[in-house]
């Protein structure tokens, strides 16, 4: 089945960092944006003529899901991209169509006794959009634990760092890891490590009977990230993944 393509408005853009955008966009017949935290939706633009499309994962903290009325996305620049071009040049009021929901990279019903949240840039995204979810979680159930794992290249690339720490903490039960993989603050908090985010999965003594682990963002970090999980016994069905493709077409 085809998803509908609805017609939507830039309501709002604000910095993340240097290279990185979020972008709220509003339906224009105004009914509610419905997806489940971690989903994503394909956004259509139009780049010197030609009908593009790019995939995002909902990045909003929306407590309420039955009465969304934007979807947020984060965008990283990439060189010549024309998406980078489009979205980086795009101002409130701009039009644009997007279809979706699309994607299972969802929280189950049932939790596990932890959850292991690994992303890379704005592959933190869907995590983002988990937390009201996951805060209610923790707060029906303490013993729930949760890692959330994010790599970013300087402290000046990390997105969204300042709730997850914040989140942290609220919650026992909720770990940040924000993992630099070519530069460290001159005075790191506790949550902050050098190296890429594998550096950090020994540490987190991962459990296949116990754990459920994410994986999003760069596709070579997926790949060898699920690599990692599947030597020490994870299945499809605790090991959920998404890739992020970067395209200059």
């Amino acid at each position: 089945m085809v998803s509908p393509r609805h017609p939507v408005i830039l309501k709002e853009r604000r910095e993340l960092a240097p290279n990185t955008l979020e972008l709220a966009y509003v339906r224009e017949d105004g009914e509610p944006i419905s997806y489940l935290p971690g989903q994503f939706f394909s956004v259509d633009f139009k780049h010197q003529g030609e009908e593009k499309s790019r995939s995002y994962s909902a990045a909003g903290r929306v407590a309420d899901l039955r009465d969304n009325r934007e979807f947020r996305f984060a965008i990283t620049a990439v060189p010549d991209g024309a998406a980078s071009n489009y979205f980086f040049q795009a101002s409130p009021g701009d039009p644009a169509k997007m279809s979706g929901p699309f994607g299972a990279l969802v929280l189950p019903r049932q939790d596990p006794a932890r959850y292991l949240l690994i992303g890379t840039g704005t592959g933190v995204a869907p995590y983002r959009a988990m937390l009201p979810e996951l805060e209610r979680r923790m707060a029906q159930n303490p013993a729930l634990q949760v890692e959330l794992v994010m790599g970013v290249r300087t402290p000046q690339d990390l997105i969204y760092g300042d709730e997850f720490a914040a989140l942290a903490a609220t919650f026992p039960g909720f770990s940040f890891h924000a993992c630099y993989s070519r530069e460290m603050p001159e005075t790191p908090q506790a949550h902050e490590f050098s190296g890429r985010v594998d550096r950090r999965f020994e540490s987190l003594a991962v459990d296949p009977q116990r754990d459920m682990a994410y994986l999003c963002g760069n596709p070579d970090m997926v790949d060898e990230s699920a690599a990692w999980f599947m030597e020490r016994d994870f299945s499809a069905k605790i090991l959920k993944r998404e890739k992020y493709k970067f395209s200059t077409f």
